[in-house]
């Protein structure tokens, strides 16, 4: 039994360590379902594992650069982001059937000058000719699909170059690295991931290669809390990261317990994926006495921006991607105090390049100098798709929509959604079908957030012929 057990981890690790250094032969899709294959057991011999190790060579690469961006001067970062994006504008023009119409301006123009040429574009643009915006090489490329989560009811389907995880995962990394953050740390994660087998009074499952115990922020209540500070007392974590709404929620059942006493050894909460507001952020921070740390960012890896040691303003990482605040004339927000749009250029996917794309965000451009010492673009008060809208569990539970975004496909043949609730515990899916919806599509879409809510919210979806937008033109994600 020993033997067989042996032989075949040995098969198993094998086959990783191939997929790990073939990285641009095999995909990223195909090594994230390996792993979820794999028996639990491999699982944790794998999260023993170095974490760069098993991360990838571009993981390594990007994560190194840290120390060199940390301390670069202004200057030396323009020059840096000037060459890559003059690197990316040439490739978008070159291949790309949307931008080749800029080929000359790019030839004749420094980078961050041709740049201005581009025009604006947002996800309507990109949904209405999305074959325009896929380079003619664009089978060559390894790539995944991917979605934006889908929190203004109009998901925007994309490629990310296969490498785009493990970058995205170092700059994370670099990130919290600022509240002393190392790969194995233990971590507990309150996110919407699934939770295939949860049952009786546990909520939680083991992820061993981020090493960290992931909550489901989708049964949170007075009923089952008590639970959820039991685990978190047994498995004594030095970091919790996930959505405010969900530690926020647990925050104030701590504090209204008087359980802050119990909860010890944590050294900051890692925040992202929504907006956190100055009560959530004072509660989180009173309910763990440690440091509450947030950072924004969204699926088309744009823009980037994390707090640093001394402040809350959001730096934007310079070698991530391109950041301009435009205000509604179109004009750069460049002065201390302004405000406008986020708009983002990508400096590292050339599966399918965004330039100058429109993040439907909102942000005020701060100065770039900063007592951390770092050179970067700065912005804060984030306000636009980030809102949190809560959606009530049966027992209570206080849901964001954000736990509930879907990555996937499941939404390929829908023109928009909207959820809405009339009771506590129960959900409607409101969805406008494009004209080859089917019945099957129906069932994934209810059998994907079965899986994600299990028993707090009662599913169903609705076809309508019509969601009203607001007078602004923008459609509610929660009516």
């Amino acid at each position: 039994m020993v033997r067989s057990f042996t032989v075949g981890l040995r098969s198993r690790l094998s086959t990783l360590q191939a997929g790990l250094n073939k990285e641009a032969v095999v995909s990223f899709s195909l090594k994230r379902r390996l792993y979820e294959t794999l028996p639990f057991s491999f699982k944790q011999v794998i999260g023993g594992l170095p974490f760069n190790w098993v991360a990838g060579r571009q993981y390594r690469e990007t994560f190194r650069r840290n120390s060199w961006v940390d301390r670069a001067t202004q200057s030396d970062l323009l020059a840096y982001q000037s060459e890559r994006l003059g690197r990316m504008l040439q490739f978008a023009t070159q291949q790309v059937p949307a931008y080749a119409r800029y080929r000359a301006v790019v030839q004749r123009l420094a980078p961050f000058d041709a740049l201005r040429e581009f025009p604006l574009v947002d996800k309507e643009e990109i949904q209405q000719n999305f074959a325009q915006y896929l380079p003619v090489s664009f089978e060559k490329i390894p790539h995944y699909e991917c979605t934006t989560g889908g929190t203004s009811g109009n998901q925007l389907k994309f490629y990310l170059d296969d490498s785009s995880q493990a970058v995205e995962t170092a700059f994370m990394h670099r990130q919290w690295a600022r509240v002393g953050y190392t790969p194995r740390c233990r971590k507990a994660t309150f996110r919407g991931v699934l939770f295939p087998d949860l049952d009786g009074d546990r909520y939680w499952q083991y992820n061993p290669i981020y090493n960290e115990l992931q909550f489901s922020p989708f049964h949170m209540n007075d009923g089952t809390l008590g639970f959820y500070v039991d685990k978190l007392i047994e498995y004594r974590p030095s970091y919790l990261h996930g959505y405010p709404s969900a530690i926020d929620a647990l925050a104030e059942y701590v504090i209204r317990r008087n359980l802050s006493g119990l909860l010890v050894g944590v050294k900051a909460l890692l925040l992202g994926s929504e907006g956190c507001s100055q009560a959530q952020r004072a509660r989180i921070k009173k309910a763990f006495s440690a440091r509450v740390f947030s950072w924004y960012g969204h699926s088309e890896r744009l823009i980037l921006g994390g707090e640093c040691e001394y402040e809350s303003t959001y730096h934007h990482l310079p070698d991530y991607g391109v950041l301009e605040i435009i205000d509604d004339d179109g004009h750069a927000c460049e002065r201390e105090g302004e405000r406008g749009e986020l708009v983002g250029t990508s400096l590292l996917n050339y599966s399918m390049p965004l330039i100058r794309y429109r993040t439907g965000d909102y942000a005020r451009r701060r100065a770039a100098n900063c007592e951390c010492g770092r050179n970067w673009d700065r912005f804060d008060e984030v306000e636009g798709r980030w809102k949190q809208d809560m959606i009530i569990g049966s027992n209570g539970s206080r849901i964001s929509i954000a736990s509930l975004n879907m990555h996937g496909s499941f939404f390929d043949r829908v023109i928009r959604y909207q959820y809405h609730q009339s009771s506590d515990g129960n959900c409607e899916i409101r969805v406008m079908p494009a004209p080859e919806f089917s019945d099957e599509d129906l069932r994934q879409i209810k059998q994907a957030y079965a899986l994600k809510v299990g028993k707090e919210l009662t599913i169903s979806v609705v076809c309508v012929e019509e969601l009203p937008l607001t007078k602004g033109g923008k459609l509610r994600m929660l009516a």
